[in-house]
């Protein structure tokens, strides 16, 4: 079992190759073994092109025999979408023995391909390393279950807890600004406030080189996304809606397409607190296939979305200054975040002179 447990942990890895270019798919990894051996490994890099488990068939250079186990991260689809079936190639193979982590969430797919090549007296074990592989595709898992993404909100904060400064456009350290730049990258889209855009002005893009992400491939961009009820905010005077990548405004005005600058203007009804955010993260889901969402929030946003319960993962990255009166409160009243909300600390991480605090919120 070591060396079968070894073996789906080196998937995971692989899969993890993935994180900043599969989506709206997900991370999948997969090894190829004989004995101790791996004898081919692969991962899915980008939707659209070869999935894991058929790269590494491809890339196998010796004649398959009843010796050999592949091992996968996630369920061999067993259906045509943009590439054929990875159980047919499984099948051909001749492989005999195949290590499923987990099963595949999708309808199209969840235990059908598993029944399949059982069905051509494929030995199909499953489970192994579970909790892990399901945590790298954890936004897809929510897309697919809940019909919302995997949400997570960042702040930077001081010590006494304010998110602004006169004295600094900055409140967290270089490193941790880098931090949130691989946060972005692994995100499908990025949401902020119209107050944001224009007290800010940001460009909202994963600053971040080949060599910063230790690859070859060029990261996806995330979708941007603004709540700008009352549609306040000029195309033409902020960087948020420069380029070509898709951008996203939702309102409660009206729905159009700005063809030029790709930009989804789309209606929402409104609630007690403003546009509203459920609607929104299943209209995320749904129609833009957003597995993760990483939310930049003001004051007013995060209240907001910690009392409706709609975050799964707070990062606050918290700096030893003291701003004093001057600086915008973060956090308002914690009494409305409603009472049976698990919050627990999940990581600890010193960044420079930071300390980078990742809190898990289980929601019910």
């Amino acid at each position: 079992m070591k060396s079968e447990i070894h073996f789906m942990e080196r998937a995971i890895e692989l899969a993890k190759k993935g994180i900043y270019t599969t989506s709206p798919n997900p991370s999948v990894g997969c090894v190829i073994s004989e004995g101790n051996k791996i004898l081919s490994e692969s991962f899915h890099l980008r939707s659209g092109s070869d999935h894991a488990e058929v790269i590494a068939l491809k890339k196998l250079n010796k004649k398959i025999n009843s010796k050999m186990n592949m091992y996968v991260t996630l369920e061999p689809c067993c259906h045509f979408g943009k590439t054929g079936p990875c159980t047919k190639a499984i099948i051909e193979s001749g492989i005999k023995n195949i290590f499923i982590s987990v099963l595949d969430p999708n309808p199209k797919v969840k235990g059908k391909g598993v029944r399949e090549l059982r069905s051509h007296g494929i030995n199909v074990n499953i489970g192994l390393c579970r909790s892990l592989s399901e945590d790298i595709n954890r936004g897809f898992f929510s897309r697919i279950i809940r019909k919302i993404p995997f949400v997570i909100a960042k702040q930077a904060i001081s010590m006494d807890l304010k998110i602004t400064s006169p004295k600094s456009k900055w409140i967290s350290s270089k490193d941790s600004r880098k931090d949130v730049q691989y946060y972005r990258a692994k995100s499908c889209a990025i949401l902020v406030s119209s107050k944001t855009i224009k007290s800010d002005n940001p460009s909202l893009k994963a600053k971040l080189t080949k060599k910063d992400l230790d690859s070859k491939i060029l990261i996806n961009q995330p979708i941007r996304v603004v709540l700008d009820s009352n549609l306040s905010l000029r195309p033409d005077k902020y960087k948020f809606f420069c380029g070509s990548d898709k951008k996203i405004v939702f309102n409660s005005t009206k729905n159009f397409f700005h063809k030029e600058k790709n930009i989804d203007f789309v209606k929402v009804k409104t609630d007690k607190s403003g546009l509203n955010l459920k609607e929104i993260l299943k209209i995320l889901a749904s129609r833009y296939e957003i597995n993760n969402l990483f939310i930049e929030p003001g004051a007013r946003l995060l209240n907001t979305l910690l009392s409706k319960n709609l975050v799964d993962e707070l990062i606050l990255y918290k700096s030893p200054d003291i701003i004093g009166k001057s600086g915008l409160q973060s956090f308002g009243n914690f009494d409305q975040i409603p009472k049976n909300t698990n919050i627990f600390v999940q990581s600890l991480m010193k960044l420079s002179n930071d300390v980078r605090i990742i809190y898990k919120i289980l929601r019910k």
